[in-house]
């Protein structure tokens, strides 16, 4: 065969091979659709399944069908799970395959450890969580609740402090600057000045008669109140963001026998819109000029304060210290006048000793309001709606005073400033005392209308007073240690209310009905006229107020190694009316005080406690005026006080 011809044979059957492979499909190869044409459907061929739909079956395609991946429907058209627990799609061969969209359908008799499982429940929450978190901190919170009007409610921060009879909240400004810094001292702050031993942090008593603080159930700790806090003047916060404030001042130059420290640390932020928590740390101390003359106060605090809605609560504890070094004051005051003289090398009276108190406590302070008219909505704001207030407050406090010292026999100077008293011990004294306080009571406010109108509220409560006091007698050497106990039951009342922003008043009464303090009452009655031919208008404010009380207890008796008495004292009484004119755009403010005294308790030139049935008449007149200008400030205050006894109670004037 010739050359030619075979060529021809072989082209001839190259093409016959080349349209067999055309019509052969390819199962490698991907066809390219196009989107906007349509293919022609073949009655003979089998769609492609999807996996988000569910094509209909081909009577000429049964075979192919898998009889365990049949979907079934019930009568809703909801679709019944796999009688093994998994999806429809799985393949009963066990055999992995991919879906059109790419997925693997895994074979239904395969499962997943407990382990797994764990770990994808936990991978859930995780994301459902930081979702939340994420739609949370993006959202902004403000603070919803009856107590904060409506003016504070978007400030950067709001301070306050709460009176634990109806859980009231006195709103504060707050000063930030020199303004709240401009005296180291507290007695400085609020009066013209005060008595007190010279040191930062001592006992103090101020020149003004009315500004004095009396501790309930201790009197040892009412000269100490001034730098003490309660929780009544511990101050509450609510910020939007943490706010912290540290603060230290002292005589950075003197020596270290000589110096004054003086730290403060606050630091309060909210957990929430609603809840605060804070941290407060004080102290004020020195060594002292003269020997044995050291004083360390100390305050501590963490307290927890909630806002909300309708449910409102102050807790938290609170610890006062006062530790003092005692040297009875310098032996000869012509020592003062000479200016070469070192002040350490002063001879003091008393040479080894010092006293400490101590003050703990525990409070909680709540209320909630419910609204009467449940179907209205709103009720729970202040200035609109009937609501019922119900509260409770709680306490526990321990205070206490220990007082030691050490005179030798030959001390005469020393044992002549006791007067030579030495009741347990002629050299050596450890004296020490405790009170013990637990209360609890109940409270209920309405609001029978509106917190604006001229009766806005009526209040009352109820409360349970338990006590112990110990000292030491000398009974205590063969009956062992023991502490007297006593309780009390007392109930109160008030009412409230304003018209508009030019007239407000409220009053306050208690009544011990049974226990120690039985017939111990007080009525506090207060009213406030407001014009406003200024801006910050003109306020006129008067007050009434009552108390018939019992003596302290340790003013009834009293046993120690210089000191003993054993007294039945009449309950005082002591009325005083108020008077108080401010304008705060000129920063003015005139006062008048006016105090009637009857059976008033005191102590004589040795130390020793009194009572007289003489009426004591005091009249104090102050007057202040604040000057302020460029970076200038001037403060001027004046006070004048009279008494009609000043050998029971003397007053500078």
């Amino acid at each position: 065969m010739r050359l030619k011809d075979c060529l021809l044979i072989l082209i001839v059957f190259l093409f016959a091979c080349a349209r067999v492979t055309a019509q052969t499909p390819d199962t490698l190869a991907v066809p390219v659709s196009d989107s906007l044409a349509l293919a022609a459907p073949d009655s003979l061929a089998l769609a492609a399944p999807d996996s988000l739909a569910l094509a209909a079956p081909d009577s000429l395609a049964l075979a192919a069908i898998d009889s365990l991946r049949i979907p079934q429907f019930d009568s809703t058209g909801k679709q019944l799970p796999d009688s093994l627990g998994y999806i429809y799609h799985l393949d009963s061969l066990g055999f992995i395959q991919v879906d059109s969209l790419g997925y693997f359908m895994i074979d239904s008799l395969a499962t997943f450890s407990k382990k797994e499982m764990k770990q994808f429940a936990r991978q859930k929450r995780k994301e459902e969580k930081a979702i939340a978190d994420s739609i949370y901190k993006s959202t902004f919170h403000t603070l919803d609740t009856y107590a904060v009007p409506d003016s504070l409610k978007h400030e950067r921060f709001i301070t306050w402090t709460h009176e634990s009879h109806f859980n009231k909240l006195s709103f504060k400004d707050v000063d930030t600057n020199i303004q709240s810094h401009f005296y180291d001292y507290a007695h400085m702050k609020k009066d013209v000045g005060a008595v007190y031993l010279g040191t930062a942090g001592s006992p103090t008593l101020p020149f003004h008669y009315f500004n004095r603080e009396r501790r309930e159930h201790f009197d040892f700790w009412s000269a100490g109140m001034e730098e003490a806090h309660d929780k009544e003047t511990l101050p509450a916060y609510n910020t939007k963001s943490p706010y912290t404030v540290m603060s230290y001042s002292g005589t950075f130059f003197s020596h270290k026998e000589k110096e004054e420290l003086n730290v403060g640390l606050l630091h309060t932020q909210n957990l929430s819109p609603e809840t605060n928590i804070q941290f407060y740390y004080k102290k004020i101390g020195t060594k002292g000029l003269l020997q044995n003359e050291s004083t360390n106060t100390r305050t501590l605090a963490f307290t927890a304060n909630h806002l909300g809605k309708r449910y409102v609560m102050h807790a938290g504890y609170i610890r006062n210290s006062l530790n003092k070094a005692e040297n009875g004051g310098i032996k000869q005051d012509s020592f003062i006048l000479d200016t070469l003289l070192d002040a350490r090398t002063i001879p003091v009276l008393l040479a080894n000793a010092s006293s400490a108190l101590s003050d703990n406590q525990l409070f909680v302070t709540q209320s909630i309001g419910l609204p009467i008219q449940l179907f209205k909505r709103d009720t729970l704001k202040p200035e609109d709606g009937t609501v019922v207030y119900l509260g409770h407050a709680g306490h526990w406090n321990t205070m206490s005073r220990s007082y030691s010292d050490e005179i030798a026999l030959n001390d005469k100077d020393g044992r002549d400033f006791y007067h030579n008293n030495f009741y347990l011990d002629p050299v050596k004294t450890r004296d020490s005392v405790q009170t013990m306080v637990l209360d609890n009571r109940f409270f209920l406010r309405i609001q029978p209308w509106s917190s604006a109108a001229i009766l806005s509220g009526l209040e009352g409560g109820v409360g349970y007073t338990l006590l112990s006091h110990y000292y030491f007698l000398p009974d205590y050497y063969t009956g062992g240690l023991g502490k007297q106990w006593h309780n009390a039951a007392y109930a109160y009342a008030g009412a409230y209310g304003m018209l508009k922003k030019y007239f407000a008043w409220n009053a306050t009464g208690k009544l011990h009905f049974a226990g120690y303090y039985i017939g111990d009452m007080s009525l506090d009655a207060t009213m406030r006229f407001s014009f406003y031919p200024l801006p910050s208008g003109i306020h006129l404010t008067g007050n009434f107020l009552f108390h018939r009380k019992t003596p302290d207890y340790f003013e009834q008796q009293y046993y120690s190694n210089h000191f003993l008495w054993n007294n039945a004292f009449e309950k005082t009484t002591n009325t005083r009316i108020n008077a108080t004119l401010s304008i705060p755009h000129w920063r003015t403010k005139a006062a008048f005080n006016y105090g009637l005294i009857g059976h008033p308790i005191y102590y004589d030139t040795l130390g020793t406690v009194r009572q007289t049935d003489k009426l004591v008449n005091i009249i104090t007149a102050t007057l202040s005026q604040d000057i302020k200008f460029w970076y200038v400030r001037l403060e001027n205050r004046l006070l004048f006080q009279f008494s009609s006894h000043p050998d029971i109670i003397p007053l500078p004037l």
